[in-house]
């Protein structure tokens, strides 16, 4: 069986509630093993858990049974002949497996009377099981395979056959001798006082040693220099090598065996130390009785800085060397090492977080723990300097120590050229040890890559696999990272290590240096023509220089160049073009590789340039006419990017450049034609002629070989459809003039995507688009004199996303339903007013459906068959209500209704709504009582809100219900229900948060009209600002609940996206800086698209829930001050704050917190107001367990304590009369029980 690597992670940072978790088939074994097991764990007071539900009801498993993996040590999966056959078995596998790698589970497997093969391979029962699965779930491949792979895991690692051990009493007895070997070395942490940041990495790095298995294992602790790699070892040797018979910690491995006697003696001294004896063996082998002795003994090696595979071969031996029970821990910088010697788990070494790094810096610079308050800032910039290497704090912290301020400002200043030279000296041991080439990529990063796309860097070198070689080695040896957006990312001191080997090249003058990157210095060998053979590579940001005048020849000594750049960035004016050459160019190196020159102002290229090794080619925003004069080979050059060279009059010739795999020319609008030797790209795979607006026609009988990508978007005279063929995977010809598809659309048969929106003239398609098998996209979007589809013939059946919104079409084909519309399409927009909508039965994998605008009296009655709907837009129809059957719909997440004028209530909606728009629904009066799906608000629906999140976004769960004036009274209970809402989304978002499924909680957000801010809010203000002062015991704070009254003083003008933004800063004595938030919600929306839409009729209350994490409070009874400023937006107006009109008339806050101890185990408990941390541990034990609770005004009544307490074991109806308020019982807290109010005092 495989290790038990998984499995044997820490056990230390999760409170448990269960020992062991039992997972079972019920029919196969309740009954007989599974009740034996259970009964002989219960006699050794093991506490198990084992659900005694006889049922399984639906296929997925119970919030409680989720709960109780989670909370459980030790899983035991016992596999019998139909376990395969429950999916609600398989379900709770996936979990079980999920806990093992998040919580650090031990996971044991139990083959009772089934092959283990069986499992494995899931052959046998388990094989016919899959059957019948595949056969039901057609639709859901991913989830059977997802089934598979758990089983094939969990049957790799180690467990128990009864086949091998018999009778099953004997198995019994031996599985729970197995448990309670692994509870007893589940062990509690060790505290480390005096080591900063160590606690949490060295219990991981113990987990991963599994002290509890017998097995013999190795362990690689790797990371940069300077990282605290030796550190950690060491205190690890200190803490555990007690537990062990031998044990030996061999410092600074790479240096010593490069002594005298090299490995030979260093082995003698590993091998004295285990055995306690001086041996001197002075040969290779090691001699037989030695060995003998040491398959005997049990013990811990650690082996620090090795470099090299020899040296962990001889020193660490194999795996019969040593005893059961071994253990060997491995430091290095050189992942490959750790690779090639096969070890069983490499520990990453992390940097320090900001508040670990300040602490250790402030040891080394003051002696103490904490800095001068006039030296706070001052610390900050350095601290963030260091990013969080250990080495860097320590000698850093050293280096200031004593030092006046003024000393300080001096050194930071010289900190941003040139490195502190102890850090320098540590950090160029691993870039000495690199040979040439290595050398030369890793300085290319360091000086110009550091941030960029991977594949960018490597697609611009001569070999791109030999680079991605060098990358794989620079990552090993911990000089660089790669991003989990494919980022080259580079240690700020490694980054300086390097630009400063460069500059030491030539310290006086930059002009004889290898790369230049500081503007200073380019524009220095560029005004002065200092430029010499020696530069490789220059990087110009054109935006930090002031107007420069090139001299025709100020390249002319640069013979070697590889690669230049003259750059602006993002969102910089075009203004910002400063380099100029009046007088022409009149010479760049044909070593050129990489030339990208925005806004080159000449015509073409020198005439003497010779682009044979020249790979890419960029000159957006240039005056270039055509590439250079003549005829010139670049058979290297594989991407040119002309983009808005507007006076671009000449197309690339294959024949020249026959290898280009790219070609963007949009916006050359001078572009009048495109040759017919296109076809001859036979690497092509993107042309983008996107806005071309001399761009007529196409050649005609083109043939493209390999798969391409065609844009001709916005070629406003583009008239006629383009007759080509071959590989077209995508086709976007979206704004142009087309007013036919005509029939040779048909020789496009791998065509996957289709888009034609806001084709304005188009008017008929050819019934030969069904000839397009591979079509699984079709868009049609605003063709608004499209008035009829053509019957279709032959059923599309790879097409997922239909959309003829705002369209003319009157009359639907006949063929429609059964040839175009097959099951497996994912969304459909059918926004055609006065169309019939056809059946719907069938189109049960249908994931998005846009019916707006189309005149829908009633919601047709088989919708509910649409049970994998996530999306439906029903924004401007005529139906008055929505079926209750609406609530089935169990994986909808957005739900669109504004405009809907005669709509009058909503029923009960799905659990799972993340969006609900009903904006300007002037008759809606009821809302539903959401305390009804509160309870459901788990980490199903926010993991998959954080799936369909923009990466760089923060998720949100919005619900707004602007302009919605006959509201009545009872459907204002969504204010409370807002709290209960809250309740639970900070219970699931911030346990997802630890288990980190995502990098930031949920945002929630809820609009509609109203003048008030809810009563529950503990601090209220007039105007649109307010400060206050947070409680004590901070680190149990986990975000706010805002809300605010935005005034109208008549009809307003919202425009595209009004709404209002909190800003918030937290200001505390102990943490440096200030640190700062916000939160939006909006009241109109940039999918309303009449004017009348984006008016608004009254006042609006917003409220909404901020997790805060980006916020860092101290511990303990440290204060903080918070202010928050309300403001107002608007996306088309400049100010919105001098708009006439509309005003922030009220602002509510409200602090969340939670129990700290509590918090990993997903359980959140009650607060109260007292002024420190030891009454509220009282609180806690007088009181039973909560869901959640809030911080009251502490500030304004001086000596109260009254508080919102709500009992976790019962629900609670959306009644306003149910919010507690403090202002009834000043010096009591009240727990909301029933109907009641009972107070419960202070001790």
């Amino acid at each position: 069986m495989a290790s038990l690597v998984s499995s044997c992670s820490s056990c230390i940072a999760t409170q448990y509630k269960y020992d062991v978790f039992l997972s079972f088939r019920g029919e196969d074994t309740r009954d007989n093993f599974t009740s034996h097991l259970y009964a002989a764990l219960c006699r050794k007071k093991v506490e198990t858990f084992i659900d005694e539900e006889e049922l399984e009801i639906g296929d997925e498993i119970s919030p409680a049974l989720l709960m109780a993996i989670n909370a459980s040590k030790i899983a035991v999966i016992i596999f019998s002949k139909h376990y395969a056959s429950s999916k609600w078995c398989l379900n709770e596998l996936v979990e079980i497996l999920q806990s093992q790698k998040i919580n650090g589970q031990l996971v044991i497997p139990v083959f009772y009377h089934v092959n283990p093969s069986y499992v494995r391979k899931q052959t046998g029962s388990f094989g016919e099981a899959f059957a019948e699965h595949e056969s039901r779930f057609r639709e859901m491949p991913e989830k059977v395979q997802k089934w598979r792979d758990v089983l094939t895991e969990a049957s790799n690692l180690s467990g128990w056959d009864s086949m091998n051990i018999r009778p099953e009493a004997k198995l019994v007895d031996e599985i729970v001798k197995d448990i309670l070997r692994k509870l007893e070395h589940i062990s509690p942490s060790i505290d480390s006082k005096g080591l900063v940041g160590l606690d949490s990495r060295i219990e991981q790095i113990k987990s991963l040693l599994c002290m509890g298995l017998s097995d013999f294992r190795v362990i690689g602790i790797w990371g940069m220099g300077g990282i605290g790699k030796t550190t950690l070892a060491g205190t690890i040797f200190n803490q555990i090598s007690c537990e062990f018979e031998g044990k030996c910690f061999m410092a600074n491995v790479r240096e010593e065996s490069e002594k005298w006697g090299g490995l030979v003696h260093l082995r003698e001294q590993v091998l004295s130390k285990i055995l306690e004896e001086n041996l001197k063996i002075g040969a290779p082998a090691i001699p037989l009785y030695v060995k003998e002795r040491l398959k005997q003994t049990k013990v811990f090696i650690v082996l620090d800085d090795v470099n090299s595979f020899r040296q962990l071969e001889y020193l660490a031996g194999g795996v019969d060397q040593y005893g059961p029970g071994s253990r060997i821990i491995v430091t290095t910088r050189d992942k490959q090492v750790l690779d090639k010697f096969g070890v069983d788990n490499i520990y990453s070494v992390d940097h320090f977080t900001h508040d670990e790094a300040l602490e250790l810096f402030c040891n080394h610079a003051f002696r103490q723990n904490t800095h001068p308050h006039d030296l706070m800032v001052l610390s900050t910039r350095v601290v963030d300097y260091a990013k969080g290497n250990p080495l860097a704090l320590k000698v850093l912290g050293s280096f200031f120590y004593g030092r006046r301020k003024v000393d300080w400002e001096n050194a930071l200043h010289n900190l941003k050229r040139i490195s502190d030279r102890d850090v320098y000296e540590v950090l160029k041991i691993s870039y000495d040890e690199l040979n040439w080439e290595e050398k030369n990529i890793f300085l290319d990063i360091a000086c110009f890559f550091k941030g960029e796309d991977k594949d960018y860097v490597t697609r611009i070198q001569d070999d791109p696999d030999f680079v991605r070689y060098v990358l794989n080695v620079l990552v090993n040896k911990s000089l660089i990272t790669i991003s989990s957006y494919n980022k080259l990312e580079m240690h700020d001191l490694l980054e300086e290590m390097g630009r400063e080997i460069v500059r030491c090249e030539s310290v006086k003058e930059p002009g004889k240096r290898s790369r230049l990157w500081h503007h200073e210095d380019i524009y220095h060998v560029l005004k002065k023509n200092k430029g010499t053979d020696s530069i490789e590579g220059i990087f110009l940001d054109m935006s930090k220089i002031r107007e420069i005048h090139l001299s025709s020849g100020a390249f002319a000594c640069m013979t070697n160049l590889r690669m230049l750049k003259f750059y602006v960035p993002k969102l910089s004016k075009l203004s910002d073009v400063k380099v100029h050459l009046h007088n022409g160019l009149e010479y760049l190196s044909d070593e050129l590789r990489y030339l990208h020159w925005h806004g080159y102002p000449l015509k073409t290229l020198p005439s003497n340039f010779s682009p044979e090794n020249l790979i890419e080619l960029n000159l957006p925003y240039s005056k270039v006419e055509q590439m250079w004069e003549g005829k010139k080979e670049s058979f290297k050059l594989k991407w040119i990017d002309l983009h808005h060279c507007q006076y671009l009059i000449r197309f690339p010739d294959p024949l020249e450049t026959p290898n280009l795999e790219r070609i963007c020319l949009s916006d050359c609008i001078d572009l009048p034609c495109i040759p017919s030797s296109i076809e001859n790209f036979n690497n092509l795979s993107i042309l983008c002629l996107q806005g071309c607006e001399s761009l007529r026609r196409f050649p005609s009988n083109i043939h493209f070989r390999s798969p391409i990508t065609l844009d001709f978007s916005d070629c406003l005279n583009l008239t006629e459809f383009p007759q080509f063929s071959g590989n077209i995977k995508q086709l976007y010809l979206c704004g142009t003039a087309i007013e036919e598809v005509p029939s040779s659309v048909e020789c496009l048969t791998e065509l996957a995507e289709l888009y034609m929106r806001q084709c304005t003239r188009l008017k008929s398609i050819s019934s030969r688009i069904c000839k397009l098998k591979s079509l699984h996209l079709l868009s049609l979007d605003d063709c608004c004199r499209l008035e009829r589809f053509p019957e279709i013939t032959e059923t599309m059946e790879c097409l997922e996303y239909f959309s003829l919104a705002s369209t003319t079409i009157q009359e639907q084909p006949s063929s429609i339903e059964d040839r175009i519309l097959p099951s497996s399409i994912a969304n459909w927009s059918y926004g055609c007013k006065g169309l019939i909508l056809p059946p719907l039965p069938g189109l049960s994998s249908l994931t998005g459906l846009n019916l707006s605008f189309r005149n829908i009296t009633e919601i047709p009655k088989d919708i509910g068959c649409l049970s994998s709907l996530r999306t439906l837009d029903l924004r401007g129809n005529n139906f008055a209500s929505l079926p209750a059957s609406i609530k089935q719909f169990t994986q909808m997440e957005e739900l669109i209704l504004s405009n809907c004028n005669l709509l009058q209530s909503l029923p009960e909606l799905p659990p799972s709504l993340i969006l609900l728009e009903a904006r300007n629904c002037k008759q809606l009066q009821s809302l539903p009582e959401l305390s009804s799906y509160l309870e459901e608000l788990d980490a199903s629906k926010l993991e998959t809100l954080s799936e369909h999140s923009d990466v760089f976004a923060q998720p949100r769960i919005t619900f707004t219900f602007t302009n919605c004036l006959k509201l009545n009274r009872k459907a204002y209970n969504i204010l409370a229900d807002s709290e209960l809402r809250m309740q639970h989304m900070a219970t699931a978002s911030l346990r997802l948060f630890y288990e980190k499924v995502f990098d930031v909680p949920p945002q929630f957000s809820i609009c509609l009209p109203g003048n008030g801010i809810p009563d529950w809010f503990s601090y209220q203000s007039l105007g649109s600002s307010i400060t206050i002062q947070l409680p004590q015991c901070n680190r149990r704070f986990i975000g706010l609940a805002l809300s605010v009254v935005i005034e109208f003083e008549e009809v307003f003008y919202g425009g595209y996206s009004f709404g209002v933004r909190c800003e918030y800063q937290f200001e505390t004595k102990t943490l440096s800086g200030n640190q700062k938030g916000d939160w939006v919600c909006y009241l109109t929306s940039a999918s309303d698209y009449k004017v009348e839409d984006l008016l608004i009729y009254s006042n609006h209350v917003l409220l909404g829930f901020d997790p805060c994490l980006n916020i860092q409070l101290p511990d303990g009874d440290l204060h903080a001050t918070a202010t928050f400023h309300f403001s107002l937006l608007c996306d088309d107006c400049i100010n919105p704050e001098n708009r006439i009109g509309c005003k922030v008339k009220r602002i509510g806050v409200c602090p969340l917190t939670a129990n700290t101890n509590e918090t990993k185990s997903k359980i959140f408990t009650e607060n109260s107001a007292t002024s420190s941390e030891e009454e509220c541990t009282k609180i806690r034990k007088f009181h039973n367990v909560s869901d959640y609770h809030k911080v009251h005004d502490w500030a304004s009544t001086k000596g109260s304590t009254g508080i919102i307490c709500i009992s976790g074991e019962e629900k609670l109806e959306p009644n306003l009369k149910r919010i507690c308020k403090e202002k009834d019982k000043p010096n009591s807290i009240f727990s909301c029980k029933s109907n009641a109010i009972s107070p419960v005092f202070m001790f």
